[in-house]
């Protein structure tokens, strides 16, 4: 999660300083609102993106093999919960948060509950007050005390641009800023885009009034007068807002020719974020070599025949480490342990009879025993051959090219009573496989939510056990 939130920070954070540094002073005010808006938007989702690449290797490549899985149950005893910052923080986002909605609220009832004559002055609906209020608007009503109309009429210049505000549907882009506030409070650049988008606002507006042939000095007088009255309202466009200097250079500069280019830039960069802070997954496309085929793309998954879990519980309660040596197993159930044999993805896809013809062969007590019969152990979301099958999508085996032999490594997976994944750690006799094989784990269980392991009807902490080896073989040319 907090990986997630600093993606957002950082992409919003690079987006925005783009716009600043290159679009913000030219005269394309269009595509600035179009680019503040999916700029925002996109810095949301990026970091929820995955882009798959595919890699395909003219070489021979190792056969990852996954022994069967084997589960210890950890009956922990009711102790008091320890202090969990997690609480807290939680807490303080939600209180935050509401404090935040409230007040969202409250303006827009604020707004709401403006008293004043409505009527319709030139197709547009009109609220005027008694207090002397700046002409602002909201979504479809322009707002103004009495004092603007002078013989029935609003000064065209302050009608055009409010009018200009609610033809272009500039609320909108507001209120969306607005939302994102209330609940991702967190991301500070959130500030900086709201004024950015009020501000271009203002700039479509008074570009919507010159192209009327107004005089540009009087309408900037004009503006200057309407300073003085400095009540704007929250979540709505006035016609006095305070950003004069701007306005005014943005009125008298003119289109260059860089213009194109630095649309350009704005884009450039938008496209070159997704692919640096989206997710990417590596899939190995399919190589023959021999009689051997090696396929780990996840459409043949549903092939793959899964091995049984076996449950082996412990004697008492204990505090587990993956660290420990196979002595934290009864004795009967590592009997059964060395029994097995490894097998590769090729000898799970096997035909569904020869599964069948040796399931109920195994006979060891410890497994059948009593005990267990009430004991269900945990299970990842789809099966076990699901997650086999995304260890062996997910895991980059280009970094160990350079190794030899047979390495192993196993993989403890600490699942908890509700099915979250609380710890992860990985020991073999090759720190690069321990490594890679850490982040496949971590990347695959990362916000998943296992069904958790039960004994007698109720869940239980679980340790899962995933041994693997791969064997690497110097390629001979044929």
């Amino acid at each position: 999660m907090l990986s997630i939130i600093l993606k957002i920070i950082l992409c919003s954070f690079i987006f925005i300083a783009v716009y600043h540094l290159f679009l913000e002073k030219e005269k394309i005010y269009r595509f600035n609102r179009f680019y503040l808006l999916g700029s925002l938007i996109l810095s949301y989702v990026i970091p929820f993106i995955t882009i798959t690449i595919q890699v395909s290797k003219p070489i021979s490549q190792p056969q990852l093999v996954l022994e069967e899985t084997a589960q210890r149950i950890i009956l922990t005893h009711a102790e008091p919960e320890s202090f969990n910052w997690i609480n807290i923080v939680w807490i303080i986002y939600a209180f935050v948060t509401l404090i935040l909605l409230i007040k969202s609220i409250l303006a827009f009832v604020a707004i709401k509950r403006i008293q004043g004559k409505e009527c319709i002055y030139q197709n547009q609906k009109v609220i005027l007050t008694q207090e002397n209020f700046a002409p602002f608007s909201f979504w479809n009503t322009i707002y103004m005390g009495k004092a603007y109309v002078k013989n029935n009429e609003i000064d065209p210049r302050i009608f055009l641009h409010e009018k200009s505000h609610l033809d272009q549907k500039h609320s909108i882009d507001l209120v969306f800023i607005d939302f994102l506030k209330i609940f991702t409070w967190f991301n500070p650049i959130l500030f900086l885009y709201r004024r950015a988008a009020i501000t271009n606002h203002e700039f479509l507006a008074d570009e919507a009034v010159l192209s009327k042939r107004f005089n540009r000095k009087e309408y900037q007088n004009l503006i200057l007068d309407e300073i003085i009255n400095n009540e704007n309202w929250a979540l709505t466009h006035s016609f006095n807002f305070n950003n004069t200097k701007k306005r005014f250079i943005m009125m008298n500069a003119k289109k260059t020719k860089l213009s194109l280019l630095r649309k350009t830039v704005g884009i450039t960069v938008l496209i070159t974020s997704v692919a640096l802070f989206s997710e990417k997954t590596y899939a190995n496309e399919v190589i023959n070599i021999g009689n051997n085929t090696l396929n780990n793309k996840a459409a043949n998954t549903s092939d793959v025949t899964a091995p049984k879990q076996q449950v082996y519980p412990t004697a008492s309660a204990m505090n587990s480490h993956p660290e420990k040596t196979s002595q934290d197993i009864p004795t009967p159930a590592l009997a059964e342990l060395k029994k097995e044999k490894l097998k590769t993805i090729q000898d799970t896809i096997a035909p569904k009879a020869k599964t069948e013809n040796n399931e109920g062969k195994n006979t060891n007590t410890a497994v059948n025993s009593n005990s267990n019969k009430d004991m269900v152990e945990a299970q990842f979301p789809g099966g076990s051959g699901v997650l086999r099958a995304k260890i062996g999508n997910t895991m980059n085996t280009a970094i160990m090219e350079s190794l030899s032999g047979t390495i192993t490594s196993t993989a403890y997976i600490h699942i908890d009573k509700t099915g979250k994944t609380t710890n992860i750690t990985t020991s073999g006799n090759n720190d690069t496989f321990n490594k890679e094989f850490l982040r496949t784990i971590t990347s695959i269980t990362n916000e998943i939510k296992w069904n958790p392991a039960t004994k007698n009807g109720t869940a239980v902490d679980t340790v899962l056990k995933i041994p693997a080896t791969m064997t690497f073989e110097p390629f001979t040319k044929p």
